[in-house]
């Protein structure tokens, strides 16, 4: 099954995650976000971090959970693959990810990824779309 493809947008880079349901749509969406910012370049899984993300509804979880992924690369230096997402509600998850520290002659190759945008997002589950389970989001770079 495809992992992720990336949408055509004129300004930002917008993509579209795929997965056998939500969780696994939402870690695809995780690991297009580090293809996005490293270039496609290998992460090696050496190092274990853990996120747990509450929000209002469905959409803010998905913002947030990106968000915080972005902060663990902006503020810890980490790029992260291999996600484990467990969706507890609509309004929580939590995710067990690894990953390793940037390493800018490795990983510097992709987009300045600034933030995460409300603007073309679909969050579409089996049970509307014929079995087909994705989510599309807008990185703002």
């Amino acid at each position: 099954m495809r992992r992720h493809e990336l949408i055509e947008h004129t300004a930002d880079i917008a993509i579209k995650a795929y997965g056998d349901d939500l969780p696994g749509a939402f870690a695809a969406a995780g690991e297009a976000l580090f293809a996005v910012i490293t270039g496609e370049a290998s992460i090696t899984p050496v190092t274990k971090v853990t996120v747990e993300v509450e929000s209002i509804d469905i959409e803010g979880l998905l913002v947030g959970f990106l968000s915080e992924l972005l902060v663990k690369f902006e503020v810890d230096q980490m790029v992260l693959s291999e996600f484990e997402v467990t969706l507890v509600s609509e309004t929580r998850l939590t995710t067990t990810a690894r990953g390793e520290r940037f390493d800018e002659q490795r990983h510097g190759h992709g987009h300045y990824v600034k933030g995460i945008s409300y603007h073309m997002m679909e969050i579409v589950d089996k049970s509307e779309n014929d079995g087909e389970c994705y989510v599309q989001v807008l990185f703002d770079i």
